[in-house]
């Protein structure tokens, strides 16, 4: 999925700045469900699995590397808005799933 968004965009960082967006709001959803409705195994497949290999660290810290690039900028980007991301979905998925019962 990740390789998709990056031939969608012609600049590899805005692909893989919309990636770790969608990892990160799908990691805070999935964490709430599977909290409610899941086990053990989906979360340890879906969140380190899916999610970690849809979001990658790696490439933030390459692209991070560049200085004359706005290195640390988009670092300081990706990370506040991943931050924010995460908190309004975990807050409005446990508002909206409801605990099994």
């Amino acid at each position: 999925m990740r390789w998709l968004l990056s031939l969608a965009f012609a600049n590899s960082r805005t692909g893989t700045f919309i990636a770790n967006l969608l990892g990160v709001a799908l990691a805070g959803f999935l964490l709430v469900f599977l909290e409610r409705h899941g086990n053990d195994f989906y979360r340890h497949l879906l969140l380190p699995g899916f999610c970690g290999g849809l979001t990658t660290f790696s490439a933030l810290a390459f692209m991070t590397l560049h200085p004359n690039e706005g290195g640390a900028a988009y670092f300081l980007l990706t990370l506040i808005c991943s931050l924010l991301i995460v908190a309004i979905v975990i807050s409005l998925s446990r508002k909206f799933i409801p605990v099994r019962k």
